[in-house]
């Protein structure tokens, strides 16, 4: 299960580098890509990356870092559920 979830994070971290590679290329107008046009598909990609990677990090260590660093990607996942609820992209 841990390498599933491994595996798992880093395909979205991937497809996140790709989709803000896209983003600023369509943003910049060297290349049209329709799903890019807007920052709404970087922020989605974001989100479901931080998800994951909170979901990787987490322990029941009580270790302060095993709480915190979940606790950060969260924090980024709902800032990203924000900004896209408020129409910022």
């Amino acid at each position: 299960m841990k390498k599933a979830i491994n595996f798992l994070c880093w395909t979205f971290v991937s497809f996140t580098i790709i989709s803000l590679v896209l983003t600023l290329l369509t943003t910049y107008q060297f290349v049209y890509v329709k799903y890019f046009d807007s920052y709404y598909t970087l922020q989605l990609s974001i989100i479901i990356t931080m998800i994951m990677w909170s979901v990787r990090l987490f322990s029941f260590n009580k270790k302060l870092r095993n709480i915190v660093y979940p606790l950060l990607c969260v924090i980024i996942a709902v800032g990203a559920i924000f900004f896209m609820y408020m129409k910022v992209f």
